[in-house]
């Protein structure tokens, strides 16, 4: 006889062994389907947190382009005019500092 006939032929005659492999089957089922929920549930989740970031990255979005809007508003409006208004005055001899080039030393 074979082994897999020899295996089928005693869980065949002993219940104890049937019971054992139908409890071990009805275990896998029951920790199969809790994975099954824990993944479904956790992808629901996940989408729905994603939804919820697009919101809050399109709101952001619009914040970002009202704010350079205002920039581009404020930039056009200074010129020299408006710099003699806040106190500034034109310079008679432009200074620049400058240094010497870096040297190398050789040994």
């Amino acid at each position: 006889m074979s082994n897999a006939k020899i295996i089928t032929k005693s869980i065949v005659e002993n219940s104890q062994t049937q019971l054992t492999i139908f409890r071990a089957l009805i275990a896998s089922l029951v920790l199969l389907s809790i994975v099954y929920i824990y993944l479904i549930g956790s992808i629901t989740f996940n989408v729905l947190a994603r939804k919820s970031l697009n919101a809050t990255v399109h709101v952001l979005g619009t914040h970002v382009s009202e704010l350079e809007l205002t920039y581009l508003n404020a930039t056009s409006g200074i010129n020299k005019d408006y710099a003699y208004s806040l106190g500034f005055v034109d310079i008679q001899k432009n200074i620049f500092a400058t240094r010497e080039a870096p040297r190398v030393a050789v040994r």
